[in-house]
């Protein structure tokens, strides 16, 4: 007998308003714009990140791919009726708090701002599409994350071990190809023709932020390409690895590079590369999707009944007023009104403003000599690609030695390192911890704290200055020639100086050198021992105004870090009145005297 022929399943005909016509356009386009009110302050930030930050580029294109996982899934949706599922509230409940806490109170944390986002998305889908069609939407939803910038408390975390891994990995694959390089931490040093050549592997080269976008591109591959779960989750496993070595074969490109050119490995060259070497990544992640792919092949999928669309129904007015759409809109349009009402009662500044101190005088004005020190060889010159590692063109790198350094005495050099940064400025400082071991040292043992013991001798209290809390501001004289120079004698120092202390670090180098390095922080008008206590006093959020100050002090001639806090103690008391010249006077800013309100236009929230 022939075989039984299967009669094929009777086509499906799609409800016309599930994948296309005016309802799902009208309402997608209605919810779109519910929620870019309501996240507008994020969107806007995420946008000023990727715009000034080639390393987050990537972001304006992961929306476009979770729309085309949407678009790949379309006729799996189409065989679901969507159903009002209330549950889907509860992350929107969630969500929308969690994005005012991360936006309004000292929590604010972009990434954190982003995630809160993702969440209300989610509730919004589960509760008018229901469960079946959201687990479906999972995916592309949660591939939002990648569009993101992670917060640098994050990447300081992980940064210098994946600084470690491209720098070691290029060493390798470098004197592999024959070129001499030789690899301390994170510094590479390219043996060329014309002399020996520095690489260093800095963050925005090597750290997390392009690691991210070699890993959101096999995340995108391993979801558009792949049929089974576990072929999924074994391209996902594979991405952080595929992704940490396309980045050391990067800076080998890059060390390659130098020898044609050492400008080809700096500035907008680097990035380049790493765009560029996104294209043979792409196809390696097809190639790992070709393989798994090949290990199991699927049946003929007969069991499924072809799909017939419908034409597009007209719209349906009823559907844009049902109780789920309703409660959706009305949740989002609430919470948009209900949290810029409370930005404004609070006077809560969501965007800091931008404050020079008087004369925009910079820190390298910081004079090179003073009573018990003077400068040693001349100021530090970085190049403009760390200048864009560190962020700020306002800084200092000096070497003080002290002056009645005895005949046959070992004198005491101490590097003073002075950073100026202002605005909004939604990152970690730079510290030791973070800076020196990327340059190859080890640090030893945990920071610890150590107060600082300034000559208070000349202090005296400035009645014409009082905190808001009710504390009066001390003041500091001013050298003769510095006097001179600011038009006055005495200078207001930050708020209880006394206790200023200094979070000293020990770090281990080649052949058993030792470092000390310690800082401390001024910010709008205080003084705090630690980077995570920055934003508490530089985002205060009713200031309308925001700077802080890295003051860091370092040698390798000292034996331990009470040493170091003497040493300090002693130049840092001679030229903290100095310093604060350097940044805008607080208590003036305060009181609304300065900077003159034609020189400072008001940036909205």
């Amino acid at each position: 007998m022939p075989p039984a022929v299967t009669a094929p399943a009777p086509p499906i005909v799609l409800p016309p308003a599930i994948l296309a016509g005016p309802t799902a356009w009208a309402r997608a386009v209605l919810l779109t714009l519910g929620i870019c009110a309501l996240f507008w302050f994020f969107l806007v930030q995420q946008h000023r990140f990727s715009r000034d930050s080639g390393d987050w580029s990537h972001a304006y294109l992961v929306p476009l791919i979770s729309i085309y996982l949407l678009w790949q899934r379309r006729l799996d949706i189409a065989r679901i009726r969507p159903t009002t599922c209330w549950a889907g509230l509860l992350p929107v409940a969630l969500g929308v708090p969690a994005y005012a806490l991360f936006q309004i109170s000292g929590l604010s944390n972009h990434m954190a701002q982003g995630w809160a986002m993702i969440l209300v998305i989610f509730g919004v889908v589960l509760l008018l599409c229901g469960p079946r069609i959201t687990r479906l939407a999972f995916l592309p939803i949660a591939f939002l994350a990648f569009g993101v910038t992670v917060s640098e408390q994050v990447m300081i975390l992980v940064t210098f071990k994946l600084q470690l891994v491209a720098s070691q990995g290029a060493w390798a694959l470098l004197n592999m190809l024959g070129i001499e390089t030789a690899v301390a931490g994170n510094q590479l040093e390219v043996s060329t023709p014309n002399g020996v050549v520095p690489l260093n592997v800095a963050e925005a080269c090597s750290g997390m932020r392009m690691v991210i976008a070699f890993m959101a591109l096999g995340v995108a591959v391993a979801l558009v390409g792949a049929r089974h779960w576990w072929q999924r989750t074994a391209l996902l496993v594979l991405a952080v690895p595929v992704a940490v070595l396309m980045n050391v074969i990067r800076v080998t490109v890059l060390g390659v590079l130098t020898l044609q050119d050492p400008k080809l490995a700096e500035g907008q060259s680097h990035m380049l590369v790493g765009t560029l070497l996104l294209v043979p990544a792409f196809f390696l992640y097809l190639g790992m999707v070709w393989t798994l792919n090949r290990i199991v092949v699927d049946d003929a999928e007969t069991d499924k009944p072809a799909i017939t669309p419908a034409q597009p129904a007209p719209l349906r007015w009823k559907a844009l007023t049902s109780p789920a759409f309703a409660a959706a809109m009305g949740v989002l349009l609430l919470s948009t009104l209900t949290l810029n009402a409370a930005v404004a009662a609070m006077g809560v500044k969501l965007r800091k403003e931008a404050i020079q101190p008087e004369n925009n005088r910079r820190v390298a004005a910081v004079p090179a000599e003073t009573a018990s020190w003077q400068r040693i060889g001349k100021d530090v010159v970085l190049s403009q690609e760390m200048v864009d590692e560190l962020g700020t063109g306002n800084y200092l790198t000096r070497f003080y030695v002290r002056r009645d350094v005895q005949p046959g005495q070992r004198p005491v050099r101490l590097e003073l390192h002075l950073a100026y940064y202002t605005g909004m400025i939604d990152t970690v400082p730079h510290v030791p911890e973070r800076c020196v071991t990327g340059a190859g040292w080890t640090i030893q043992g945990f920071p610890i704290t150590m107060p600082l013991a300034l000559d208070s001798n000349a202090w005296k209290p400035d009645p014409s200055a009082v905190t808001p809390d009710g504390a009066l501001l001390l003041t500091a004289p001013l050298s003769s020639a510095a006097a001179i120079d600011a038009g006055k004698s005495r200078i207001r120092l930050p708020r209880n100086p006394q206790d200023i202390q200094l979070r000293v670090s020990v770090f281990s180098g080649p052949r058993d050198a030792r470092l000390h390095a310690g800082y401390f922080f001024i910010a709008n008008g205080g003084h705090v021992p630690n980077a995570e206590g920055v934003r508490a006093l530089a985002f205060n959020l009713t200031d309308r105004f925001a700077y802080y100050l890295k003051v860091q002090v370092s040698s390798m001639d000292v034996a331990t870090p009470e040493d170091l806090a003497r040493e300090a103690s002693s130049l840092l008391g001679e030229l903290l009145p100095d310093i604060m010249r350097c940044v805008p006077d607080w208590a003036d800013v305060q009181a609304g005297r300065y900077p003159a309100p034609e020189n400072a236009p008001r940036a909205p929230n």
